[in-house]
Formats: C-alpha cells, sequence, structure tokens
C-alpha cells in the first residue's frame, strides 16, 4: 500500500467526524479574523434554550458523569446481563465558544451496567490529547470542520484533534473508540478510563506505517469476530482492513475510488464482498465551513463499487439513482451471485444544515426524511429496489447475521415529531410489515441495539436511550425485539439529560 499517495490525500483535506469533510490542514491552523463566530453561536444558543427545551439534547455537558444507580420501572430480565455502552459528542462549548456542527464535540462514553437486578450509569470524557490540552486551557485550542477558531494551534496530523466521538466497539476485552478521520483509541471497558490511540500496523510488516490513518466509525463484525473497516479520504482514495477478533491486522489495501464528494460514512460486507456506496454529493470550494461545503449532487448517480474480500480490489461497479445515504443495516448474496442491501437513503443533503441548525439554536428544524430502501444489484448488472413506508434511519440487525439474510431490520422512525426521531420499529423484510412503538413527541429517541441474551443467534431485547424534554431526563428502555409493538418490559430512568450521542454496542457478560 502506498501510505505516502494515502497521507498526502488525507493531509490535503480530511480532518472531520467522517474522516471525510474536514478543512484542509492549512485553512484549520491560522484564521486571522477578528470575528469569532463560535462566540455567537453560543450566545444564540444559550438564548434559544430558553425558548425550546428540545435543545437541551445538544446542550453538552462541562464533566463526567459518576457512577449512579438508576430507578426502575417495570421487572428488569434476569437474562440480561452486561454492559450497554454508547458513544457521542458531548463538549460542545467551552470558555465563551460554542462549535458549529454537532460533528465538532469532544466524545464521551456512556456504560450502562446490568448486574443483580440493578442498572448502573458512568459517563466520561475520552481523554484524547485534544481534549487534554483544551481541559487544561480552559478553552478550545484547534479549529474544527465549521468552527474556524481566531489564531487556532497548528494541526499536525489527523489525531491531533481525534474527538473519538461516533461509536464505541468491543474488541479482545477492551473498548475503541471510534472517530472517521484518524485512529481507534482504546478504552478501559470497566472504568472508562482511556488508554490510548491503537496502533493497527503494530507487530506486523506495517509497524507505525498506518498510525493516523482514517479508520471510520462503522466496522463490520462477522460472527467468528472478524473486523471489517475502511477509511475514506478526500483525494479519493480508501484504505481497507481485515482485523482478527483480537483486533490483530490480518490485511490491509488501498484503492482509488475517484470519488471527491466530501463524504462516505458506512459500508457493507457480505461473506464474499465489500460494498462501498459514493453518494450524489460533491463540494463546492466558494463556501466556508466542511461540512456547509458538500453540496448534494442531483445530476450525479451513486456508484457501489463490488470489492473482493480475498484481494481487496474493485470486482464490479453498479450505478444507482441520485441520493445520499449516512447508515445501512445490512448486505447479503444468493447462491446466484446477487447481491442485495438496505440503506438508509435521503432525497438530499439537508440533513447536513439540520445539525448546524441545532447547534445554533435554530427550533421546529423539519426532520430529514430518509427512508429504508432495499436494493438489489443483480449479477448481470441490472438494479431493483423498492422502498419501505416512512422515515427511518440508525439500523440495526442482529449481529450474527452481518453479510448474511436477514428478516428482521430495527431502526428509528418519526411518527408524531417533526424535528427528531420519536419511535422504534422492526420490519419484517419477508413481507415489510412494521412492528412500531411511538414515545410520543416529548421524547428525543436515540439509536436502539439488539442485545443476544446468553449469545444466542437470535437477540431478544432491544436496548436503547431517550431524552424525555419536558422533565430534562434521559431514560434507558428494554424491549422484547420481537414484539415492539407492546412497548418497554422495562425503563431505567437517570436523574438528569446526557448529550444525545450517535451509536453504541452492548456486551454480554
Amino acid at each position: 500500500m502506498d501510505r505516502r499517495q494515502l497521507l498526502k490525500g488525507i493531509l490535503a483535506a480530511p480532518i472531520a467526524h467522517a474522516a471525510i469533510s474536514t478543512p484542509c490542514l492549512a485553512a484549520m491552523q491560522g484564521s486571522v479574523s477578528h470575528f469569532d463566530q463560535l462566540k455567537v453561536n453560543k450566545q444564540r444558543f444559550l438564548a434559544a434554550l430558553e425558548k425550546y427545551p428540545d435543545l437541551v439534547g445538544v446542550l453538552g455537558t462541562d464533566s463526567d458523569f459518576s457512577p449512579n444507580q438508576l430507578k426502575i420501572e417495570g421487572q428488569l430480565p434476569k437474562d440480561l446481563t452486561g454492559c450497554f455502552y454508547r458513544n457521542g459528542p458531548a463538549r460542545h462549548q467551552r470558555a465563551e465558544q460554542r462549535y458549529t456542527h454537532l460533528f465538532e464535540g469532544d466524545g464521551m462514553i456512556h456504560q450502562f451496567q446490568f448486574a443483580e437486578g440493578k442498572v448502573h450509569h458512568q459517563g466520561k470524557f475520552t481523554q484524547t490529547s485534544k481534549f487534554i490540552a483544551e481541559e487544561k486551557a480552559g478553552k478550545f485550542l484547534f479549529s474544527g470542520p465549521d468552527s474556524k477558531l481566531p489564531h487556532s494551534l497548528a494541526i499536525n496530523n489527523p489525531d491531533s484533534i481525534n474527538t473519538a466521538n461516533t461509536n464505541v466497539l468491543p474488541v479482545n476485552g477492551e473498548l475503541w473508540a471510534l472517530w472517521e478521520a484518524g485512529s481507534a483509541t482504546a478504552i478501559d471497558g470497566g472504568t472508562l478510563q482511556t488508554k490510548g490511540l491503537i496502533n493497527l500496523g503494530e507487530g506486523t510488516q506495517h509497524q507505525s506505517s498506518l498510525k493516523g490513518l482514517p479508520f471510520s466509525a462503522h466496522p463490520k463484525v462477522e460472527a467468528d469476530g472478524t473486523i471489517w473497516n475502511f477509511g475514506y479520504a478526500l483525494s479519493g482514495h480508501i484504505v481497507l482492513y481485515q482485523l482478527n477478533s483480537l483486533g490483530k491486522l490480518q490485511n490491509v489495501g488501498m484503492l482509488n475510488s475517484g470519488f471527491t464528494g466530501g463524504m462516505v460514512h458506512d459500508f457493507l460486507i457480505t461473506e464474499k464482498h465489500i460494498l462501498l456506496l459514493l453518494p450524489s454529493l460533491k463540494r463546492d470550494r466558494t463556501i466556508e465551513g466542511q461540512f456547509s461545503s458538500i453540496q448534494f449532487a442531483p445530476e450525479q448517480a451513486m456508484e457501489v463499487l463490488i470489492i473482493s474480500k480475498n484481494t481487496l480490489k474493485v470486482v464490479k461497479q453498479y450505478s444507482l439513482d441520485p441520493g445520499f445515504v449516512f447508515h445501512f443495516g445490512n448486505a447479503w448474496e444468493d447462491k446466484n451471485g446477487n447481491i442485495s442491501f438496505d440503506a438508509s437513503l435521503y432525497p438530499n443533503g439537508d440533513v447536513f444544515n439540520q445539525m448546524t441548525s441545532m447547534m445554533q439554536g435554530e427550533s421546529d428544524i423539519p426532520i430529514s426524511p430518509a427512508k429504508t430502501v432495499v436494493f438489489s444489484l443483480l449479477r448481470n448488472g441490472k438494479v431493483s429496489s423498492y422502498t419501505i413506508d416512512g422515515i427511518s434511519e440508525f439500523p440495526r440487525i442482529y449481529n450474527a447475521l452481518t453479510g448474511k439474510r436477514n428478516r428482521d431490520l430495527f431502526t428509528l422512525s418519526s411518527i408524531e415529531s417533526d424535528v427528531w426521531s420519536d419511535s422504534v420499529r422492526r420490519i419484517n423484510l419477508d413481507n415489510d410489515s412494521l412492528d412500531t412503538f411511538t414515545y410520543g413527541k416529548d421524547y428525543l429517541v436515540e439509536e436502539h441495539v439488539l442485545v443476544n441474551a446468553k449469545e444466542n443467534t437470535k437477540g431478544d431485547y432491544l436496548v436503547g436511550t431517550a431524552l424525555h424534554t419536558p422533565t430534562k431526563r434521559t431514560c434507558l428502555n428494554i424491549f422484547n425485539a420481537q414484539n415492539i409493538s407492546a412497548g418497554p418490559i422495562c425503563r431505567a430512568w437517570l436523574p438528569y439529560a446526557i448529550p444525545l450521542g450517535f451509536h453504541g454496542n452492548f456486551l454480554a457478560s
């Protein structure tokens, strides 16, 4: 792999939540403007917070959350033991300044521990080098993708501003806090103490040559524990990783996708292939702010690259109608070589603007209407698809079925609310029937994950958090995964609100 070529592409542009849409280093490290938009952001947001309680979810926090036993409603299942971990941006403001985009905040790991009929919560900021330096200084020191800081310190490499704020993956007895543009960060799963950056090349022929390369926040884990992942650079180069169940590198490769649109956030695997979908995006370099510069291109087809797991080379390519995708649920292929996959498909790129508007205190922002679309890539080169009714995002499946045919797809939806997810549902892909529970417009609902109780191949429970805005408290909810519409069988209440996050996983004990 030509690391110099990939690093050239990375350092020329991406340093961001999606490994992708970040400012070039030169632009980030030397603003001479005397106008401080970050101060305006904070003043505007705090004024809006008094009027619009829904904004409490993106207020952020200034400190860790100490261990706390939660109040339980209902009966906690006896066979549900282990820890539910969540990750997301939690430090959005320091001193008199506030970030511009939701993706920019420093990451915090939340742990919900199930043991002896009780649930305990704690949350800790991941101690990245950026966080430690800014905590000591009491102020922001580095510009972000959309937040231009007057007199920003120099950014020497992507990990200089690694926020570790997007996902958390259990690997070999520890947690990996994942970003998009740089290294994974090792976390102690019990104490949530930060252990340091992961060097994927350690103990291999690559040694330190893979340090700082993009490693996405959406790795795919097969039933045997094999981990697949990718990293995207604005130059269009994509690095591909295969790790074993212990997190040790088995193979690595690189390809030039030719895609310079600014964001490739997620990917898919089947038993034989890797699928990379290149969305209908382009960058308008006249627009300040790297997330803001990502523009939807309605004339640009989405491209799907089919990559052999054995060779890490592209073996086929398909064109789809224009669209944008953050997240996929699963992909599989039949005995004839036809590939199917689902995607939470957006008709445009308005979701980027929505995240900026929320951070700056705007309320009643219409939710971006992603819908579940199931695609079939036929071996003869043709493509077919169909859409399932309703808004649909944050798809999850039973972990043991990753890359294999799945029947059940679990997603968030929005039925009563116009501004955030308020429902969770199970989609039966065999007949497209829906099993839905709606929390109501007073709740901001986050990603729910499946729990394979006692390591069964069929998950028994669906677990997730929701923020109740009238009381400013977060609740943890447990569903029977095959009877979502019956509502939570158990609910555990925190006495406070935790910042809205992105992704997480459950580690059974």
